[in-house]
């Protein structure tokens, strides 16, 4: 047994070889800060292709279609550095919402949550502010649609929440944690158009094969 702040030294004097599970963007990053540190990395895929849940499809002409994750927010610092790192550009994704409600077409910034609901998720934010990791843990066993329920969402507002944000997301709120939706919402206070906000010019799979090609072909099996 030895102290958990010794562990890294005691695995940096061993072998340094070392198998990296996915060529996500995770696995491609973590393969890559191995191989600057002069480590035998291998990366193991089980799929025919690099990216993970990050999947471009490129159309006819110069047209491209994301069928995985679809944005890079301005809060997600990590991939915003990779990009920069990697000479990636990003393009604008933001835009002004227009909405089509049972038949009735309100044009951008001409509709609205109802004013109870809109005070009711501002404390609800605050208060996600304060939680300690348990009370985390335990949101993420919710999705967030029934959170939302639970918190007085209903009718026309949880009808709008499902709307948004399943779209915003990439997938339906059923799905999605309650603690990955308030993190979502904290991280981005203030965002007044949306939370897709950049898009990796050339589709969002090019971070991967930037980090595949700087780490080498022969890397992965």
């Amino acid at each position: 047994m030895i102290p958990s702040s010794s562990f890294a030294n005691f695995i940096l004097s061993g072998k340094k070889k070392v198998i990296v599970i996915g060529a996500g963007f995770s696995g491609l990053a973590a393969a890559n800060k191995l191989n600057q540190r002069n480590f035998d990395v291998t990366v193991l895929e089980s799929q025919n292709r690099i990216g993970g849940r990050v999947f471009s499809h490129e159309m006819n002409g110069d047209l491209v279609v994301e069928l995985g994750a679809e944005w890079v927010g301005n809060s997600h610092n990590r991939i915003l550095e990779l990009c920069n790192e990697l000479k990636l550009e990003l393009s604008d994704n933001q835009m002004d919402t227009h909405l089509l409600y049972k038949g009735v077409y309100s044009p951008a910034r001409q509709w609205d949550f109802s004013k109870n609901w809109k005070l009711k998720m501002e404390s609800l934010l605050e208060n996600y502010r304060h939680l300690n990791d348990k009370d985390k843990l335990t949101l993420d066993k919710m999705d967030w649609w029934r959170y939302l329920v639970n918190n007085g969402c209903k009718d026309r507002d949880l009808d709008l929440r499902e709307l948004m944000d399943s779209t915003d997301f990439g997938e339906s709120i059923r799905k999605v944690s309650a603690n990955a939706a308030l993190s979502e919402y904290v991280e981005n206070a203030g965002d007044t158009q949306n939370q897709m906000d950049k898009k990796i010019i050339g589709g969002n799979t090019m971070l991967a094969q930037r980090l595949s090609e700087k780490l080498g072909k022969e890397k992965y099996c």
